[in-house]
């Protein structure tokens, strides 16, 4: 591996202006980073990255309403942009949504509540030209169904890109059913009814679902809905 040793051109979209000031003063106290562009719209981003170019794009994943969501974002920046090294930061915890920005080409993912040695750390490992996938991500992707990919991501090791494999993909047509009656506001019993199928057996397809997803509450479920069922 090649060590970066000229400094770090660091590009930040992110649509809440105290986090984009934080950014100057983790740089400020970092030799080697240097922030050569800051935006609160992507429309902006995507223009400077026209005649521009950066080492590392720490990428906020939630914009505002009238933004692109944030893995149509990642798509679309990765198709104009390939050569870009994403760090998405954001709140979104959903384990099935990190997975599907991985395999759309980002190469690491932080929580805003990680400390500020860890977004440090996380810019370095991408600017050298690694994947920054942190240890419960890791875990996780071990833990639950698409074994294949999901052992590759976990493990740093770089996936072609291209069409991403969306979450939904995960489930079996019947698991897809059941989440999908589910979503539109059916329970349990008027889904059994309307598939022929027991209660238990519809209650196991939704548990079964959930779990590939990576998805712990239904609450979670209907909050990523957007990004999970294209």
């Amino acid at each position: 591996m090649t060590i970066t040793t000229s400094p770090i051109r660091l590009v930040i979209l992110d649509d809440h202006p105290i986090f984009l000031r934080s950014f100057d003063v983790l740089c400020a106290g970092e030799q080697g980073l240097t922030i050569v562009g800051k935006f609160q719209h992507s429309r902006e981003l995507i223009n400077w990255l026209r005649i521009s170019h950066c080492d590392v794009l720490v990428l906020d994943y939630i914009l505002q309403n009238d933004e692109m969501d944030g893995l149509s974002l990642i798509k679309h920046l990765l198709l104009h942009f390939p050569y870009l090294r994403i760090l998405l930061s954001t709140s979104v915890d959903s384990l099935a949504v990190i997975r599907a920005a991985y395999m759309l080409g980002v190469r690491g993912y932080l929580s805003k509540r990680e400390e500020a040695a860890t977004y440090v750390s996380a810019i370095r490992t991408l600017a050298n030209g690694q994947r920054y996938v942190p240890q419960h991500i890791a875990e996780g992707l071990t833990q639950v169904p698409l074994r294949k990919n999901d052992e590759e991501i976990a493990h740093g090791i770089y996936l072609p890109q291209g069409e991403a494999l969306m979450p939904v993909k995960l489930l079996t047509p019947r698991e897809a059913e059941v989440v999908n009656c589910y979503m539109e506001g059916m329970e349990i019993p008027e889904i059994a009814a309307k598939l022929k199928r027991s209660r238990k057996t519809v209650s196991g397809h939704k548990q079964s679902a959930m779990k590939k997803l990576g998805i712990c509450s239904d609450l979670e479920l209907f909050k990523y809905r957007k990004d999970l069922f294209k």
